[in-house]
């Protein structure tokens, strides 16, 4: 049997599935079981969910990330990634222009990021927008 659980809180989420989905603007930007998920997000969007996790064992050692600007229109999505335009990881290449698809990074995990392994890499830091220890996120 399978079921379709809904729901905008991640941490609900970890402890009812037992693999995840996150959708940007209509479109699925990650896919992973839920460990993987939150131990080890790939696409910015996810980081970003996860860091505003209320659970002690994870604001610990988290990077409170706040998303900047409002969403774009899903009636009207961007030109190529649809999450460039609020991503602390945009790049001057690809993200503007290229639409991402949904490749596997291993174990798993799938993602839409054009620079996933970088970011997860450290080789790409997020924008001044990231704040360690922050109490309060707003990923939106």
């Amino acid at each position: 049997m399978t079921y379709l659980f809904v729901a905008h809180d991640l941490a609900v989420e970890r402890h009812v599935s037992d693999r995840i989905a996150v959708t940007y603007l209509g479109a699925i930007v990650e896919v992973a079981s839920a460990a993987t998920l939150h131990e080890s997000p790939a696409h910015p969007y996810t980081i970003a969910l996860v860091s505003a996790i209320r659970d002690p064992e994870v604001e610990r050692r988290r990077r409170a990330i706040l998303l900047e600007g409002n969403s774009p229109s899903p009636v009207r999505p961007p030109a190529g990634c649809r999450f460039h335009a609020r991503c602390p990881y945009v790049q001057q290449t690809r993200c503007r222009d290229e639409v991402p698809r949904l490749r596997r990074l291993g174990d798993g995990q799938a993602v839409a990021c054009h620079w996933a392994e970088a970011i997860m890499a450290g080789e790409i830091e997020p924008s001044e927008s990231v704040s360690p220890g922050e109490p309060d996120p707003v990923a939106a």
